[in-house]
C-alpha cells in the first residue's frame, strides 16, 4: 500500500454501483438495516451477534475503503463504525468521520471507540456523529445505542459522557494540556504514534509535510515534551491510540 497515493485518491472510484438513488430507501416492513465497520474481526462478530437477533446486518467492513464502498452500494439505515481503522488507503479517524457525515448525512452514525480524550470526543460530536459507544462497555448495550439514535436522540455511553463532562468542568490539571491541543494537532499525534512518517501523515491529511512537522512540534511544546518518544505515552494515557 502506498499511503502517498491517498492524497490523490478519489473515493468515488472505490466502487462501481448502480441504482444509487434507491440505495437508502428503507422498506417500512423490514428490520432496520445496519452496516458494521471495525478492523478487528472479533469486534465485528460480537457486534453482529449482539444486534443480529433484532436488526439486519447487511454489510461488514474491515477498513475505510470497504466501508465507503458499502455505504455507496449497500442499502442501509444506520452505520456503526470504529474510529481507528488504519489499514486502508482512505484515512480513518476524524477525516473518515467527517467524510461520512458530509456524503451520507442522511444515515445516522454511531462510533465505537476506545477514545478517552474529551477534546476528540467533542470533535466527533461536532462532526455530527449521532452516538458514541465505549468499546469497554458490554456489547449488549450496543442495542440500546441503536434504539436511542433511531429515535432521534444522541447516545453517549456513560463512561464517555463522564469524560466529556471532565472537559466542561476540569477536575485536575492534567486536563489542561490535553484540551489545549487543536483537533488537527491531535490527529497528527494519533497518526504519528501509529508509526506513520511525516510524509505519510501529510498524504493522509492532505497537508504539506512542513505543516505536519509544525503541528507535531506545536503539540509537543504544548504538552511540555522535549522528545517525540513522549508522544507515545501521552497517546496511551489520553486515549488517542
Amino acid at each position: 500500500m502506498n499511503l502517498e497515493q491517498t492524497k490523490r485518491l478519489d473515493p468515488s472510484r472505490l466502487d462501481a454501483c448502480d441504482d444509487r438513488s434507491e440505495s437508502h430507501k428503507h422498506p417500512s416492513d423490514k428490520a432496520l438495516r445496519i452496516i458494521l465497520a471495525d478492523d478487528h474481526p472479533v469486534v465485528l462478530m460480537g457486534a453482529a451477534m449482539a444486534l443480529g437477533d433484532t436488526f439486519s446486518i447487511v454489510a461488514q467492513a474491515h477498513d475505510a475503503d470497504e466501508l465507503i464502498h458499502h455505504m455507496r452500494c449497500t442499502p442501509c439505515d444506520l452505520l456503526i463504525s470504529d474510529y481507528s481503522m488504519p489499514y486502508g488507503q482512505f484515512p480513518d479517524g476524524l477525516v473518515l468521520m467527517g467524510y461520512l457525515k458530509r456524503h451520507f448525512s442522511h444515515v445516522p452514525l454511531i462510533v465505537m471507540t476506545m477514545l478517552r480524550n474529551p477534546a476528540l470526543l467533542q470533535a466527533l460530536l461536532s462532526h455530527g456523529v449521532n452516538g458514541l459507544f465505549d468499546k469497554r462497555s458490554p456489547l449488549s448495550e450496543l442495542k440500546q445505542s441503536v434504539h436511542s439514535v433511531t429515535k432521534g436522540r444522541r447516545y453517549l455511553s456513560p463512561t464517555l459522557a463522564g469524560f466529556l463532562g471532565s472537559q466542561v468542568l476540569p477536575s485536575s490539571s492534567t486536563c489542561t494540556p490535553v484540551a489545549s491541543l487543536s483537533e488537527r494537532e491531535m490527529e497528527v499525534v494519533r497518526l504519528f504514534v501509529q508509526g506513520l512518517s511525516g510524509r505519510q501523515i501529510a498524504a493522509q491529511l492532505n497537508r504539506s509535510e512542513k505543516t505536519i512537522s509544525r503541528q507535531k512540534r506545536t503539540a509537543m511544546d504544548k504538552l511540555g515534551l522535549g522528545h517525540a518518544g513522549g508522544l507515545v505515552e501521552f497517546a496511551r494515557v489520553s486515549g488517542l491510540k
